[in-house]
């Protein structure tokens, strides 16, 4: 199965909404940073945006004149400015727990040929924060790094969701039941995933985003307990059926205990309800 691309309706942001200039900024970003080193032009961000061209200029032209963005009259080409790298640097603690869950994500996938993923808690959201490809032929690639999916969207959010507090899962419902309302999710499908998940001790979403492909997750807690976090593997739903189902949740569970007693630190830093 071809992996998902991102097209242009994919980033789109919504043309009204108090959030309208700040997604269309982190559009324009996004599009400069997928350009890598060669960047783009001003019709390549627009093509990679699908905003109008004056909305583009705009943009960039902010972006360059506080620093985050940089243009080469030579080449008149855009590219990821400097000041954005002086944040990141600024911010090395907060990005720390990316670079040290990688090996666990990386292993994971080697272990299992599965696409493997880690995510943590943002808010009402799960954010992806690792990614490593499995080597079994036929994936699709149902996250990015650094995607959201609102909570119970999928077998890491739902991970995340299951082991709030019922309270919290309560808030979370009604925060995102828009969202979920257009995946095909509602409110009694999800209290649903949420008792299996608390039975069994992991969350399974099959066919959410692809049919014949199949989530399983296991929450990922900090030294006080909290569910914080989640490991993923996605694969089609034949590959996670027992009895691989027993030998993939094994290996899960280790990396689980693995990254709670090694990064317990990293772990109770972690904000959830930092948005």
């Amino acid at each position: 199965m071809a992996k998902r691309k991102s097209t242009a309706s994919d980033k789109e942001p919504a043309q009204s909404g108090e959030h309208r200039n700040v997604a269309r900024t982190a559009c324009i970003l996004d599009a400069l940073a997928s350009s890598k080193n060669t960047g783009l032009r001003l019709t390549d961000v627009m093509h990679a945006t699908a905003l109008k061209k004056t909305v583009v200029y705009r943009g960039l032209m902010g972006l360059v004149a506080y620093g985050m963005a940089h243009y080469d009259k030579n080449t008149s080409r855009f590219y990821l400015g400097d000041r954005l790298f002086a944040w990141v640097k600024r911010a090395d603690d907060r990005f720390l727990l990316a670079e040290r869950i990688e090996p666990y994500v990386r292993a994971l996938a080697q272990d299992l040929e599965d696409n493997s993923y880690f995510l943590l808690r943002r808010g009402d959201n799960a954010l992806c924060l690792g990614f490593a490809e499995g080597s079994f032929p036929i994936k699709s690639l149902t996250l990015n790094v650094g995607d959201l999916r609102p909570l119970g969207a999928g077998s890491g959010p739902l991970a995340l969701l299951a082991f709030q507090p019922d309270d919290e899962i309560e808030e979370i419902l009604a925060a995102t039941k828009k969202d979920r309302a257009e995946l095909g999710i509602g409110d009694d499908k999800v209290r649903r995933n949420i008792a299996q998940t608390r039975k069994s001790g992991y969350a399974i979403h099959e066919g959410l985003f692809f049919k014949m492909m199949t989530g399983v997750s296991v929450p990922v807690r900090n030294p006080r307990g909290e569910c914080v976090a989640a490991f993923s593997i996605v694969a089609i739903a034949s590959r996670l059926e027992p009895p691989r189902l027993k030998d993939v949740l094994t290996r899960m569970r280790t990396a689980v205990k693995e990254a709670e007693d090694q990064l317990g630190p990293l772990l109770a830093d972690v904000n959830p309800l930092h948005v």
